[in-house]
């Protein structure tokens, strides 16, 4: 699954209308339906507040586990290993990453 995939189901599951952000930034492929300006991006794998804001609207409780080489983040009942790769030791790096995985396997179940 590409990342906009992974963040258009995301959306889906959180019920946010998003579409594609016409700004040249490669960052945020998507803002908010109806939104201009940089308020209006929307991509919770790098801004705090989004994730942050998806966690809650889902009722998600998220824990870190870990430090260093990987992190495994809890969210909700699955446990997503992040590995040092990825994160390269940035807890919220990972716990942003396993948020919107957790929210994109809701929004794949939904119809």
């Amino acid at each position: 699954m590409t990342e906009l995939e992974e963040l258009l189901l995301a959306a889906k599951a959180a019920g946010l209308e998003v579409e594609p952000c016409t700004c040249s930034d490669p960052k945020w492929p998507l803002r908010i339906k109806g939104q201009s300006g940089t308020r209006a991006h929307w991509n919770p794998n790098i801004n705090d507040g989004d994730a942050f804001k998806l966690a809650i609207d889902l009722g998600m409780q998220v824990n870190v586990e870990g430090s260093g080489e990987d992190e495994a983040v809890w969210a909700d009942d699955t446990m997503i290993w992040v590995n040092s790769e990825y994160a390269q030791g940035d807890r919220r790096k990972a716990a942003r990453s396993a948020i919107v995985s957790v929210a994109a396997q809701r929004g794949e179940k939904m119809p």
